[in-house]
């Protein structure tokens, strides 16, 4: 079964073709309807089948190009509602998501916004979340703060997004904001605790973050025009 990253990154293709592409899905049953209920085939041109029902399990890949509002409350409370988790945890994982978000929608320069995309997993007490846009990289956002202008590699970059207070926002963000540059900082803080894992891709490096306290750096083969972002939440 391909994982929400996979989803995400096939869901913003078709976006960017507009819709003009054409999805062929496999022909394995179980992976071809686990494909239409992440909704992947609503971004490419004529392979939706409305009779495959979404389950409480899914988060239906999503295009947000707006602030999301309550989506990233909404999201969680689907995607939770059978694991394990205190309602404070719930509440905490909502507020990381919807940081992830703002970070995409704020500092991308996407031209199709972000794109998320979530699955549960009961068995196994996890949730995996990816947020995903083409834009900039991290790199070219950063380096486009004098304060940051000398991170030459996107490892770099990486790893300075996930710092407190490091934004590549000089003033306000595109909604007139002054960014805090805290959301990267906020969720590494949570899986280094214990909370879950996350991957950020960007550029030519992914980074991984997860109990162990130390970031483990990895080279992407190709370059990656955006950022992806794909966290795992562990019930606590």
């Amino acid at each position: 079964m391909l994982k929400p990253y996979a989803v995400a990154c096939l869901a913003a293709l078709g976006a960017k073709a507009s819709g003009t592409c054409e999805l062929f899905l496999p022909s394995n049953a179980a992976c071809r309807d686990h494909l239409q209920r992440l909704g992947l085939p609503n971004w490419y041109r004529g392979s939706a089948d409305a009779s495959i029902a979404v389950r409480d399990t899914n988060l239906v890949a999503q295009q947000l190009t707006d602030r999301p509002g309550t989506f990233s409350d909404e999201a969680i409370a689907v995607l939770c509602q059978q694991l394990d988790l205190s309602v404070g945890v719930a509440e905490g994982l909502a507020t990381h998501l919807d940081e992830v978000i703002l970070n995409a929608l704020t500092h991308s320069d996407s031209p199709v916004g972000c794109f998320v995309v979530g699955q549960a997993f009961p068995t196994k007490q996890t949730v995996e979340i990816t947020v995903l846009d083409f834009g900039q990289t991290i790199r070219g956002h950063l380096t486009s703060n004098p304060k940051h202008e000398g991170i030459t590699t996107d490892r770099e970059a990486i790893l300075s997004a996930t710092e407190e207070g490091v934004t590549g926002t000089v003033v306000h963000n595109r909604w007139g904001e002054v960014n805090s540059g805290i959301g990267l900082f906020e969720l590494r803080k949570y899986c280094e605790s214990g909370g879950g894992k996350m991957a950020i891709l960007s550029g030519g490096n992914y980074l991984t973050f997860g109990s162990e306290n130390s970031a483990s750096a990895h080279r992407f083969n190709g370059h990656f025009a955006g950022c992806l972002v794909n966290i795992q939440f562990f019930a606590r």
